[in-house]
């Protein structure tokens, strides 16, 4: 062996000692632990305190558990509801009522609030106040082309809609002659301009129907308005029921329009009484198999209830105004309680189909 590549050899061996023991030193002197479960010996520490005005709150909220009220029996497991023709994609149109108007947006309020934040920003319009847990947007004063002598501000308020996540979007006008705007003045209850208020509403309206930035959701904005003004409660002491938090005008037409699309047949109503006779025939979701044995299973099943008449059920759905929000019932047509299931399945039936 040549004296070069001894040399080389000895130098080698050399520092991979000189390596090894440095490392052992170094994990001795500071060692490096696994904080991986460090976790589980955490102890629980007092909740952070906060002045009384902070803008501070839960962002991660986690819901109550309701109480189921279903009967203690063994039964079979329906099958689920199909989704509502209103969740299958975006809708995006302006409504009213009793004179009042509004864009309905079947998404939620947390996903509303920062879409409306980009399409003003992005039309150039000024945001002069927020209030994200109350929905309340407020632009700053603007100057329309064929209306030099006054200047405008519109209010947002986005509340939770009627359907099943979705919003409400209110626009309110307030307007005052050029140069006063620095003036005290409070929000009026209904537009200045109604005209000015229903161009507004469409411009808004068809910018967020043409907004194709994706959706985010917003944390802070998760619980505009509340609570959802429309639920089905499911109680250990009542009848099931839907709580309607509407005037009452609007509940009886939204029932009236929800019962046409949830499958039920309208026979006679009385709005005075508050109650509707309606019909529903149940029909039964079966999978389909692509095979040759399902085919020809599929077609006998057909032919099969061809032959056979679906049962009619008959029931009465009651709307009755009570002290702060309006109750739907469904009953038999002798206002005898109906199956305790069966009314929660067309309970929520009625409910996805509200608008």
């Amino acid at each position: 062996m040549s004296p070069e590549i001894k040399w080389i050899t000895l130098i080698i061996v050399l520092l991979s000692l000189i390596s090894c023991s440095s490392i052992k030193d170094i994990k001795d002197k500071n060692p490096i632990r696994n904080r991986a479960n460090d976790y589980l010996y955490s102890s629980e520490i007092p909740p952070m305190e906060v002045n009384a005005d902070a803008a501070i709150g839960e962002l991660y909220i986690v819901p109550d558990v309701p109480i189921s009220g279903l009967p203690s029996k063994s039964f079979s497991a329906p099958r689920p509801q199909p989704l509502s023709v209103n969740l299958l994609e975006e809708s995006i149109e302006i409504l009213s009522f009793s004179g009042k108007q509004w864009i309905a947006i079947n998404k939620p309020p947390a996903e509303v609030w920062p879409r409306l934040r980009s399409v003003l920003t992005r039309s150039g319009v000024p945001t002069a106040k927020m209030d994200p847990p109350k929905g309340i947007l407020d632009t700053g004063w603007l100057q329309f082309k064929n209306d030099e002598q006054n200047i405008h501000r519109f209010r947002f308020l986005i509340s939770p809609g009627v359907g099943v996540s979705s919003s409400e979007i209110r626009i309110t006008q307030m307007e005052v002659a050029a140069g006063k705007e620095n003036a005290s003045i409070e929000w009026p209850v209904d537009s200045m301009n109604s005209s000015r208020e229903e161009e507004f509403t469409k411009i808004v309206a068809n910018s967020l129907a043409s907004d194709v930035t994706g959706s985010s959701v917003s944390l802070l904005a998760q619980n505009i308005g509340g609570e959802s003004r429309v639920k089905v409660v499911v109680s250990e002491k009542v009848e099931p029921y839907i709580d309607l938090r509407l005037n009452y005008s609007r509940s009886w037409n939204s029932v009236l329009e929800s019962l046409s699309l949830g499958g039920f047949s309208v026979v006679s109503q009385n709005q005075s009484d508050g109650y509707l006779l309606v019909e529903f025939t149940e029909i039964d979701l079966v999978a389909e198999d692509g095979s040759l044995l399902g085919l020809i299973g599929n077609f006998l099943d057909r032919r099969r209830e061809n032959d056979q008449e679906l049962p009619v059920l008959e029931y009465k759905v009651t709307v009755i105004q009570e002290e702060k929000s309006v109750v739907v019932h469904i009953l038999n047509q002798n206002d005898t309680p109906a199956d305790m299931l069966m009314t929660i399945k067309l309970l929520k039936i009625i409910r996805s189909n509200l608008t």
